[in-house]
């Protein structure tokens, strides 16, 4: 049996029973609106705060000198980004951005530290949330360092499927600008090779493709590309 599959980089929520302890810590939080590609915070910085998306999305990505980038998460709304650097006082790993116009809560490491005392399940709900990223840092380097390329982007469909794929008569439909440029970023290869992969996919009625999105018409046989064993 094949294990579940969770590197997808879309953040979403899904802390079942932590609501009120959510609304608890949001309390001590201040917001503030982002434009469309506007930076939150940059790699190298340090902060004392991490942030909440109350409307719109944030990318979470690695950039070089180059210009090329690796994204390690889309955090969809309702969910909180940047903790590490708040906790463990060291500089932004990575780059975040406002991919819509957003409203992010930026919530200051004291007010988070004093709900934390004042209710321990607070401290439970952000452990699971960063776990939870951890987990899926960990597969996307898995997949980075012994999948082929087929396999990468094979899976990472489904992972995009499983986390924001909408069923409909056709299949499963991902509608979040899934485009080949995002797909490359994503999995760490060139567009063109992302492009190759996909129309492949496509002449073998795997999925379907339509501007910034692609629609999964047979699972069972993408699913298969993951399990196969590279010769």
């Amino acid at each position: 049996m094949m294990k579940p599959i969770t590197d997808s980089p879309y953040v979403v929520w899904d802390a079942k029973g932590y609501e009120k302890e959510k609304e608890q810590l949001l309390t001590v939080s201040v917001s503030k609106i982002y434009g469309e590609g506007e930076i939150i915070y940059l790699q190298g910085q340090t902060s004392k705060e991490f942030f909440f998306v109350h409307e719109g999305r944030v990318k979470v990505s690695i950039l070089r000198e180059d210009g090329s980038e690796k994204i390690l998460s889309i955090q969809e709304q309702n969910t909180f980004f940047g903790e590490y650097a708040a906790f463990d006082r060291q500089p932004h790993f990575a780059t975040a951005t406002a991919l819509d116009r957003s409203k992010i809560g930026r919530i200051p490491i004291e007010g988070a530290v004093s709900a934390m005392k004042a209710n321990p399940n607070v401290s439970l709900m952000i452990i699971n949330r960063i776990a939870r990223k951890f987990r899926s840092l960990g597969f996307q380097v898995e997949g980075l360092a012994f999948f082929d390329a087929e396999r990468r982007i094979a899976r990472m469909l489904v992972s995009l499927a499983a986390e924001v794929g909408k069923p409909d008569t056709d299949g499963t439909t991902i509608r979040r600008g899934i485009t080949h440029e995002a797909l490359a970023n994503l999995t760490g290869l060139s567009r063109v090779r992302v492009t190759t992969i996909l129309n492949n996919f496509e002449r073998g009625s795997i999925i379907t493709k339509k501007r910034g999105s692609v629609t999964i018409t047979d699972f069972v046989k993408l699913r298969s590309l993951i399990d196969e064993i590279p010769s």
